[in-house]
């Protein structure tokens, strides 16, 4: 019997010691109140008159009471009722109260580790931790609504949580913060359990971050398992039409992977949108080396800050340009039109009086593009779809981008890779991104130092890529004309999609050239090559250039923006406002068009 007992504490002991050290503390004390009561009916039955009254009036009030002491009593009972009174207060109050300390103390600990079940819906659920993280989170400081967001890592919790501290007090003296609410959760994010923790199946959207150490990468035959893994079992969970899951890949051939094993075998093809960020990238650095100030604009037009894309249903091009006055339509594809914006609301504005009539202009839509001199510095995972766009622009634009790959950053191979070229317009510095973390952008800042005199010599443009937004600082003085930082680029368009899965189809078709001329992609021209006539040239707002300049190229180019005085400026607000708009013949307008 005893052997039992003792087995039946060591088990409970295992498994709840808190829970066994309550029944132990409150046992204790009943058994005191049951025997001391006994002992002063035996000592004093005329005092209490029978054992029940004992039981109400000595030991019991001497528990509860730790303060009460009658001297008038026997002195053996006032002996009883001190050693109650001391015992009880050591063993009944302190226990007690040293057992609730314990359990809130156990509740704020489960909470400061984020091991509690959390009660939240329509929040942006952040699987994994990388450096992106930083830059999608921080971007949500410009969005409209209310944002809610969870991560569920197994990294340091404090670790995380003092990250995005930091980011956050940098911006914060840059811009308003709006409300955010971030809630860290350490845990493995292929447990179903801590899924459910997080609200899973609740969540508006599920972002997965791919392994970024280079160490984990190496290990895996594929890069992307762990994401898989991952995808696969939240494809399976009970997930809601209208949410989203964004899945961040590195190897290309996961894509087909993912689209007809998981996609279209669960009938989630509008659902998971796989992210290849090596091809985004890439797309988008080649656009911007033809094009420098399309830096800008997409800067603008991939975050929540300033004019944003949108996908509007239900709504046709012409509604949209005739009677909505904050509104930019761009093109409709299959029930979605495309449109520049402010906000979601500016969709309902209505114009209270007629648009503005276009003026007379002669538009030239076939334009001449000059043959380039590109230098590449450096290799990583974009560089073949930097090279596979540049291949498709020169037969979308009949012409020839010259490119010339140096494979490393020492003086001898620069000099034998750039000594006969005879003009270099463009120089190109990419950052390797086999690199830890913390090594970040290294490469980068040392090959900037040794071309200075090329890209003097030639008057070259040099474009950089950076994957750490902290590096840019110090990259910035050293005569280059754009710098691409990526990690932020790709964080952006992620936190556009957690926001409107619809926009996927518009960014991949805006950053991807063709030949046939079938898709819409963003082109920055000087208003000369493409307006005849006398600069400069003024309109009175500007719903009247883009309308102008819409309705004389046979609706093919929509301008988007102008660059002002070395500014970029994406049109906003009421474009009817009267606001005269003055274009000399160098004035860089933004236009999207096939």
């Amino acid at each position: 019997m005893i052997n039992k007992i003792k087995q039946w504490i060591s088990i409970k002991r295992s498994q709840n010691a808190r829970l066994l050290l309550l029944l132990a503390i409150v046992g204790f004390n009943v058994l005191i109140w049951l025997i001391s009561s006994l002992l002063a009916y035996i000592i004093d039955p005329s005092l209490y008159g029978s054992v029940v009254e004992s039981l109400w009036n000595s030991g019991i009030t001497w528990m509860l009471e730790p303060g009460f002491y009658d001297p008038s009593v026997s002195v053996p009972i006032r002996i009883i009722s001190i050693v109650v009174i001391i015992t009880s207060m050591i063993t009944f109050s302190g226990g007690i109260i040293a057992y609730v300390a314990n359990l809130f103390a156990s509740i704020i600990e489960h909470s400061r580790q984020g091991k509690n079940a959390l009660f939240i819906s329509n929040h942006i659920l952040i699987l994994n931790w990388n450096s992106k993280a930083l830059e999608l989170i921080a971007d949500y400081r410009f969005d409209d609504q209310v944002t809610n967001i969870v991560v569920l890592s197994d990294q340091d919790k404090e670790h995380i949580e003092q990250a995005i501290r930091n980011k956050l007090y940098e911006i914060n003296h840059r811009s308003k913060l709006k409300n955010m609410n971030i809630i860290v959760r350490e845990g493995d994010v292929y447990s179903k359990h801590d899924l459910d923790k997080v609200c899973l199946e609740r969540a508006k959207t599920i972002v997965i971050l791919a392994a970024e150490e280079a160490s984990s990468i190496n290990e895996l035959k594929n890069p992307d398992i762990l994401s898989i893994k991952s995808l696969m079992l939240i494809a399976h969970a009970n997930l809601r039409p209208e949410q989203s899951v964004i899945v961040e890949i590195i190897n290309e051939e996961t894509l087909p992977l993912i689209k007809e094993k998981i996609s279209n075998h669960l009938s989630l093809e509008n659902q998971i949108i796989p992210i290849l960020p090596d091809e985004m990238l890439g797309r988008l650095i080649a656009q911007t080396i033809l094009y420098p100030v399309l830096n800008s604009v997409f800067q603008e037009l991939f975050s929540f800050e300033g004019m944003e894309f949108y996908a509007v249903e239900n709504k046709e091009f012409e509604t949209i340009y005739e009677q909505c006055p904050r509104v930019i339509p761009l093109f409709k594809r299959n029930d979605h039109l495309y449109v520049i914006a402010g906000n979601e609301k500016d969709v309902q504005i209505r114009r209270d009086k007629p648009a503005p009539k276009p003026l007379s202009l002669a538009i030239n839509v076939d334009m001449a593009y000059p043959e380039t001199t590109i230098v590449v510095f450096g290799t990583n995972n974009k560089l073949k779809y930097i090279l596979d766009s540049l291949h498709w622009f020169e037969k979308d634009a009949s012409t020839k981008v010259n490119v010339t790959l140096v494979p490393a950053n020492d003086m001898p191979t620069i000099r034998k890779h750039t000594h006969d070229l005879a003009k270099i317009d463009t120089i190109l510095v990419l950052s390797d991104d086999h690199l830890e973390p913390k090594d970040y952008d290294s490469d980068v800042l040392v090959t900037l130092l040794m071309i200075q005199e090329i890209a003097i010599k030639h008057n070259a443009k040099i474009v950089i890529e950076l994957l750490n937004p902290r590096n840019f600082d110090i990259a910035k003085s050293y005569n280059i004309e754009n710098t691409i930082i990526s990690n932020q680029y790709i964080s952006r368009i992620i936190t556009q999609l957690t926001k409107n899965r619809d926009l996927y189809p518009l960014f991949m078709e805006l950053l991807t050239y063709d030949a046939e001329n079938s898709s819409y992609e963003i082109y920055t021209f000087p208003a000369g090559s493409f307006i005849d006539g006398n600069y400069p040239m003024s309109f009175n707002s500007a719903s009247e250039f883009i309308r102008s300049v819409y309705t004389n190229s046979d609706q093919q180019f929509m301008p988007i923006g102008i660059l002002d005085n070395q500014r970029l400026r994406i049109f906003s607000g009421n474009l009817d406002e009267p606001q005269e708009l003055v274009l000399e013949k160098d004035t860089l307008v933004a236009i999207v068009c096939k």
